[in-house]
């Protein structure tokens, strides 16, 4: 019987560790349930924030996109009524952009913990001023840009129109630029003066050849190396696109020999540019043309496209319809580009860069192309001045 009560008191005990294992294990499952709530109330206040943050976001960033758009409609408005009034709107926005930047700094002034009234009134006014050489100075800008792409030829003397030592006001302009010797315009004062003029000519040249050229620089330099190819065939080649520039009329070469007549179009362009049939159109319209204007029979003038690029299917096929003939030449960087050039009894030689150059044919006995000054001065040619050349 003892044993009995034992055991009942041993089960009840049991009983008792259970049920306080089962509370604890009931108030555990509670509290982890709470903090998983707590967490999960959290995550998605967390979330909304990022939803509310990211359609904030979406909605300033359409807001900056509808502005350019309003801008860039503009633009295109004022810059179709003039190019004048389109710079000048231009400039004005840019200032009206700067002036914002200084209406923070004034804000700020006034309103810090300790405000500067005194500073922000003295900015305010220097921006207003600022905000008016801003707009003429980028309308200057514009302005001198125009003037450089209109006439590429006074960026090539922009250190002499800008040297004071030279008084532009008591010459002729003429006369200027025919006693510059371009050469200063690969070289520096010091090696101008300390080295010989053939290795000054010689430096000049090769720096020519090597320096980074623009867009119209390299076309008149691709222009140059095909007169060149065809001279060296015995053409007679005029560079009409280098000496008439933009009233060239789509005729960059025009090469004659043994009564025939090429008419050529050069496009160096990139190999990922792509040639249209307009180019083609232009070149067969200009070719009629000059049969016209000489009174030439047909088949005498040969269009002759010649480009570094690939065309397009429909200009292969207006090419060949048209009888445009298609060349791709690619660019040689150096050739034998000095002209040697015998005028009267002066022999000259004419480097690239020379004012006469594209106005010079290598045809007569005696001329020819070299590629060092050493080599031409040893056969007796001296360097080209404007008023030795002969059309």
């Amino acid at each position: 019987m003892e044993g009995f009560f034992i055991l009942i008191v041993i089960a009840g005990g049991f009983w008792a560790i259970a049920k306080l294992f089962s509370a604890y294990q009931s108030s555990i499952e509670k509290k982890a349930q709470h903090l998983f709530d707590r967490r999960k109330r959290e995550l998605e206040s967390e979330i909304e924030k990022t939803r509310v943050a990211a359609l904030k976001e979406i909605a300033e960033k359409n807001r900056e996109l509808s502005v350019r758009e309003n801008y860039i409609k503009e633009l295109k408005h004022q810059f179709s009524s003039s190019f004048l009034q389109g710079r000048g709107w231009l400039a004005n926005y840019i200032a009206e952009a700067d002036k914002a930047l200084d209406d923070q700094l004034s804000n700020y002034l006034h309103k810090k913990k300790h405000p500067a009234h005194s500073a922000a009134e003295i900015v305010k006014e220097v921006k207003a001023e600022k905000r008016e050489a801003m707009k003429r100075l980028k309308y200057l800008q514009f302005q001198l840009e125009s003037y450089k792409e209109y006439f590429p030829f006074l960026e090539e003397f922009e250190d002499e129109i800008l040297n004071e030592d030279i008084d532009f006001n008591a010459q002729d302009v003429n006369d200027i630029v025919d006693e510059i010797d371009r050469t200063i315009l690969f070289l520096s004062k010091e090696e101008f003066a300390k080295l010989s003029t053939k290795d000054r000519n010689q430096l000049a040249l090769d720096r020519y050849i090597d320096k980074h050229k623009k867009n119209w620089e390299i076309g008149r330099f691709y222009e140059r190396f095909l007169g060149y190819k065809y001279e060296a065939d015995k053409w007679s080649v005029s560079y009409i696109g280098a000496v008439k520039g933009y009233e060239d009329m789509g005729r960059d070469l025009i090469c004659t020999k043994d009564g025939k007549t090429h008419i050529v179009q050069a496009k160096c362009w990139s190999a990922q540019k792509t040639i249209h049939e307009k180019h083609i159109f232009q070149l067969f319209g200009t070719t009629l043309c000059y049969e016209m204007e000489n009174n030439l029979p047909a088949g005498l003038v040969t269009p002759v496209f010649t480009t570094t690029s690939n065309l397009s299917d429909v200009a292969k096929v207006a090419a060949e319809r048209l009888g445009v003939i298609i060349k791709q030449v690619p660019l040689e960087k150096r050739y034998a580009m000095i002209k040697c050039n015998v005028n009267q009894d002066n022999k000259i030689y004419h480097l690239p860069f020379d004012q006469q150059y594209d106005r010079v044919k290598i045809q007569n006995r005696g001329e020819f192309y070299c590629e060092t000054v050493e080599e031409a001065e040893r056969k007796g040619f001296r360097r080209a001045k404007r008023h030795f050349v002969g059309a």
